[in-house]
């Protein structure tokens, strides 16, 4: 039986190639709908053939990763904007903070004499990903699903329960 359109909940560890993790999800398990989109294709594929109590390791290539990198993250900073007190040591990872307090990681790839650059761009752009992913439980979605990310909103997923009674996204 497929997960396609049903509600799958995971843990999963991303890793590179040379083993450095990006991202640890094994102690907070995601929930998220195996749908196109929602996560790189492999993973969402991988998801679909599984059963609960089933681990896989997959990889992503480079090709169908997050995102591409791109120049639009590089911040300049005037540093005379910067804290006396921080100590500005290129290649390393800063935090950053948004007006409304919200802080984001930021790599330092540039101090000049007026100005620091930091790059927001994550370290796993354009990298082939490694994940390894537990399936813990999968659900039918409800009619109508309403997604909360930490950037917002994301949209309402409806659907359509067709005769054979499966939940099939609408579009």
């Amino acid at each position: 039986m497929s997960n396609e359109g049903r509600m799958a909940t995971v843990t999963f560890r991303g890793f590179f190639d040379d083993g450095t993790v990006f991202i640890d999800q094994t102690a907070q398990p995601v929930e998220f709908p195996c749908i196109d989109g929602w996560m790189p294709p492999a993973f969402v594929n991988a998801v679909r053939g599984m059963v609960p109590g089933e681990t896989r390791t997959v990889r992503v290539g480079a090709d169908e990763a997050y995102e591409e990198r791109t120049p639009d993250r590089l911040l300049s900073i005037p540093l005379e904007d910067v804290p006396q007190q921080v100590r500005l040591a290129v290649g390393e990872i800063a935090t950053l903070e948004r007006p409304d307090g919200s802080a984001y990681p930021a790599r330092l790839v540039e101090v000049g004499e007026t100005q620091a650059v930091f790059d927001l761009n994550h370290d796993a752009v354009c990298k082939a990903l490694n994940f390894e992913i537990a399936l813990l439980s999968v659900r039918d979605l409800p009619d109508r699903m309403r997604f909360e990310t930490p950037f917002g909103t994301c949209g309402e997923l409806e659907q359509d329960r067709s005769e054979d009674g499966n939940a099939h996204p609408l579009g």
